[in-house]
């Protein structure tokens, strides 16, 4: 069984009931199943494929689950990055989990390609809700954290 077969028994079972309050708005789980199905046929028309790496560096916001779940349809590896982080961390996770790009409110040294996140939501909001139809099986990786080492880098 995949990730996205997984959320799927809430997407369909569950289309209508409210999964997600945030900033005083609350998103059904077949809004939020149409978000990220248009962000994944966004970031698909971006170049992005399975086993690519798109990392994340935002604060707490409905993005956030966009692009994870976006990530997990389309077999691409979420990387989050803790926004306290900085250069020195930011340096090490992008040199490491060389990402396609970074999505990112604010500018991130080192990064060759920031993607703006206020610009995403609009620009996806212009592709169909469907699903990409991408080929995943179990062993599909969904995501790489890096944690914090107290004796070296995560």
């Amino acid at each position: 069984m995949t990730l996205t077969q997984l959320f799927d028994l809430s997407f369909h079972a569950r289309r209508d009931h409210a999964a997600l309050e945030f900033q005083g708005a609350t998103y059904t789980f077949g809004e939020i199943d149409a978000r990220s199905n248009r962000l994944a046929q966004l970031l698909a028309s971006r170049g992005l494929k399975t086993g690519h790496r798109l990392c994340v560096y935002l604060a707490n916001c409905l993005e956030m689950i966009d692009l994870y779940l976006a990530c997990v349809k389309l077999g691409v590896i979420f990387v989050p990055i803790n926004i306290l982080y900085r250069e020195r961390e930011l340096t090490h996770i992008l040199t490491d989990a060389e990402p396609v790009a970074v999505v990112s409110a604010t500018p991130v040294p080192n990064a060759t390609k920031v993607w703006s996140a206020a610009e995403l939501t609009p620009e996806a909001a212009a592709f169909p809700n469907e699903r990409p139809q991408v080929a995943l099986d179990g062993d599909t990786p969904a995501g790489i954290i890096y944690t914090s080492g107290t004796t070296g880098v995560s």
